[in-house]
């Protein structure tokens, strides 16, 4: 071992005892990086990949041997609200809207499924309006994948979908609640329904108690807004009427170019990358350069099956591939993500000036090109 507890990639690589993975990844707190519900869904090859992966990020290693264990495949970038942080609600986004295939997505959790830890699949749009997501959270679930969607449940379902899509297999269900009355709700959540979204929480708590589902964890969320800040400790209140497993009240990101009145008083709920913010933040200032955790990490597909190194970005011209004509595995170790990682080592590698060589982790810096005036990045 190292001294600072990391051992040697060889070894890493050579071992198959998973306590003996699962101990290096404790002893280094690796596991920060994944959610704690996910955790039991580890076998060796994933476990495996996992400290490889995030032994290479700490040794800023280019061209990496693991794979992404956090992936992000967008159901579709259509939604039916208009928040106007959002590119899609806002109706500033470049990308054609269309709905993710399953054969499409089939292939990647294929291609995925012994390495990924993480499948969130949501982005930039409602992922309920893809009427084939319970087909994909089963087949995801038939693979031993944990899976995350974040609804903003202000439709109105068929009847026994919100049954079938709690017995599909999904993991954990987030839902951001802005406002706990219409009036607080609709001035960031425009064109929702609260009330709609009040009785499909009803439903889906009458639904796991009636079938004594453990699984969807029921996560709601309320981010922390100037509008809806004096609701905040009456929010908790409101969703333990739910029987949520996790409430959270969470911290926006804005476009700091165009700030109009969104941050909340609080300077403990701000972001302390943003002026006036004193809340903890993994992002880059002027003065410090942070290295980016994504490059390592995760990947983002979109609905067409194009690519984006992190979750921020909504812009055609940012892609790093797409899976429809490609491998993950190719695209993890392209031009374009060497180039990015190296952004945060030496520097010597950097062939391509990506969005993450713009970026540089400084993802809450007024200098960088936003789509429209959203907190969305764009070359």
């Amino acid at each position: 071992m190292k001294s600072n507890n990391l051992p040697e990639l060889d070894i890493v690589k050579a071992s198959n005892d998973f306590d003996f993975l699962k101990k290096i990844a404790v002893e280094n707190n690796f596991f920060k990086y994944l959610n704690k519900y996910a955790l039991p869904t580890l076998n060796l090859s994933k476990l495996k990949n996992f400290v490889i992966s995030c032994i290479e990020e700490k040794e800023f290693k280019t061209n990496l041997t693991s794979r992404p264990y956090h992936i992000i495949v967008d159901p579709t970038n259509a939604c039916n609200l208009g928040c106007p942080l959002c590119p899609t609600g806002a109706g500033q986004s470049q990308r054609i809207k269309g709905i993710l295939k399953f054969d499409v997505f089939k292939k990647i959790i294929d291609e995925v499924e012994d390495y990924c830890i993480e499948l969130h699949l949501y982005n930039w749009g409602e992922p309920t309006l893809n009427k084939n997501l319970v087909q994909m959270l089963n087949y995801a679930k038939s693979k031993n994948i944990w899976t995350r969607i974040s609804s903003n449940l202000s439709l109105k379902y068929k009847e026994n979908y919100l049954e079938q899509l709690l017995k599909s297999g999904l993991s954990l269900l987030h839902v951001d609640i802005d406002g706990i009355d219409q009036e607080v709700y609709s001035k960031y959540r425009k064109k929702g329904d609260l009330n709609i979204v009040i009785e499909n929480l009803k439903t889906i708590k009458e639904i796991k108690i009636k079938n004594n589902l453990k699984e969807p964890i029921i996560e709601l969320a309320m981010l922390a807004m100037k509008q809806n800040e004096h609701q905040h400790k009456d929010f908790y209140k409101f969703a333990k009427e739910f029987d949520a497993n996790e409430i959270n009240i969470d911290k926006i990101q804005h476009n700091p170019n165009m700030d109009e009145g969104w941050l909340p008083s609080n300077p403990e709920l701000i972001y302390k990358t943003y002026e006036g913010g004193e809340a903890s933040s993994n992002s880059s200032t002027e003065q410090k350069i942070k290295q980016c955790h994504w490059p390592w990490s995760g990947i983002v597909v979109n609905w067409d099956g194009s690519t984006n190194p992190c979750c921020i970005i909504d812009d055609p011209k940012s892609d790093f591939g797409n899976v429809k004509g490609s491998s993950i595995e190719k695209i993890w170790n392209s031009s374009e993500y060497i180039s990015s990682r190296s952004e945060f080592g030496d520097k010597k590698e950097i062939t391509k000036n990506t969005i993450c060589n713009i970026c540089k982790n400084q993802t809450h810096s007024k200098r960088l090109s936003r789509v429209g005036k959203t907190f969305a990045i764009k070359l």
